[in-house]
């Protein structure tokens, strides 16, 4: 089930992406799979993984994620070293104004080094609010474009 803003904390996540269900086994946002390109702050690499919840809905006419969706994206060195792991988790009810996104950032131990309504993500991602935030690519665009 979907975290609750209750209980949503960076430890939590973390808890649920790597010991409930692995990250590294959901699959690859579509159309963007393996190492792309990556820029600030996310490293000159990345992976970016999508939970069921938001993989399974794909488009989304609406340009919404569910209440559930996680997106994690594996932070990668131009050596492709694993810098650090950033985490968007859709959470109802945790930040209504800023689409009920959670926010956190994660050394490649598991350590959190930042979570929660964090202004420097969000003032990146609100470029793309009528995209919920979500940069990589249009939730509404069929999948194999």
């Amino acid at each position: 089930p979907p975290l609750t803003a209750a209980e949503i904390s960076g430890e939590r996540l973390w808890e649920r992406i790597t010991v409930e269900s692995d990250y590294s086994n959901y699959g690859f946002w579509p159309g963007h799979e393996g190492e792309n390109p990556g820029q600030s702050p996310h490293g000159s690499i990345h992976r970016i993984y999508v939970n069921r919840a938001l993989l399974d809905a794909l488009p989304l006419a609406d340009r919404v994620a569910s209440d559930g969706t996680i997106i994690v994206k594996d932070n990668l060195d131009a050596s492709r070293e694993l810098e650090a792991i950033t985490v968007m988790a859709k959470v109802d009810g945790v930040a209504p104004e800023f689409g009920d996104w959670y926010w956190a950032r994660y050394t490649p131990d598991g350590e959190v080094t930042a979570a929660g309504n964090l202004m420097g993500c969000i003032v990146c991602h609100e470029g793309v609010v009528g995209n919920d935030y979500v940069i990589v690519r249009r939730l509404d665009e069929p999948l194999g474009e």
